[in-house]
């Protein structure tokens, strides 16, 4: 899939965990990385299930669905009427075999409220600023419109050098971590690396709607390339291509 380290990036905001009053409705999100490539991505949340759509070739849009209480992802390529379906480690999960070595504990981040305050699509939004590791993080937040946690996939907007294909991406940003649990919505991050490179996330379009459970799954036509593979005697599934092995965690 054309450009699917940009696509992977925004997976690490992507909504995972429900609440009581967890966000339900579509958003439309602007991703610029560090080097300064811009894209709009479209996002469905429904419980614990995130569907991401980015504009594709002729095909049509590449879509992803993300099922954090099932720790896995679903590839769906239109274009070929197929489906791959990939687990996703846990939070703080150990490293795949064959990955990085484990380093020291990172020391987590504090997320400090700040007093300035702006309105984001019409929603009270107050700068949080969250430090780690030399790079900075400006969180806008509001409380209202639920709860907006995170799978710790990590990397993809950590503003340096090393994007979703890079070695340092398996790392979980101590910030996602600051917010589980808690009631606040991001509408606006800006992070800036200790070199200077920045990322940014903006949520340019939201509606709260019921969104239907059939687009959280593949299309029931569509084939399934694990149990193809299966089914030709080769192991089950298929290496995550581009950046997502890094993104995951593992």
């Amino acid at each position: 899939m054309k450009n699917l380290s940009l696509f992977l990036a925004a997976a690490l905001l992507a909504p995972a965990a429900a609440s009581a009053a967890n966000f339900e409705g579509k958003l439309t999100v602007s991703l610029t990385g560090p080097e300064g490539r811009s894209q709009q991505l479209s996002l469905s949340v429904k419980d614990t299930l995130t569907r991401m759509e980015m504009p594709g070739g002729p095909g049509g849009a590449n879509v992803m669905i993300m099922d954090s209480a099932k720790h896995q992802i679903t590839i769906v390529m239109p274009q070929r009427r197929m489906f791959m379906i990939q687990p996703l480690p846990a939070p703080g999960a150990a490293p795949a075999a064959g990955g990085a070595a484990a380093g020291p504990p990172r020391a987590e981040p504090g997320l400090e409220k700040s007093s300035a305050t702006e309105k984001i699509l019409g929603y009270d939004c107050v700068k949080y600023v969250a430090k780690d590791n030399g790079a900075t993080t400006e969180l806008w937040l509001t409380d209202q419109l639920g709860a907006f946690s995170f799978m710790g996939m990590g990397g993809g907007m950590r503003g340096g050098p090393r994007g979703p294909r890079g070695g340092g991406a398996a790392e979980a940003q101590g910030w996602e971590r600051l917010l589980q649990g808690k009631e606040l919505f991001p509408l606006r991050v800006v992070s800036t690396s200790a070199d200077g490179k920045v990322s940014r996330y903006e949520v340019i379009s939201l509606e709260k709607q019921a969104q239907p459970a059939s687009d959280f799954a593949p299309p029931p036509d569509f084939q399934d390339v694990g149990e193809m593979m299966k089914g030709m005697g080769m192991p089950g599934g298929m290496g995550m291509p581009g950046g997502v092995r890094a993104l995951g965690g593992g």
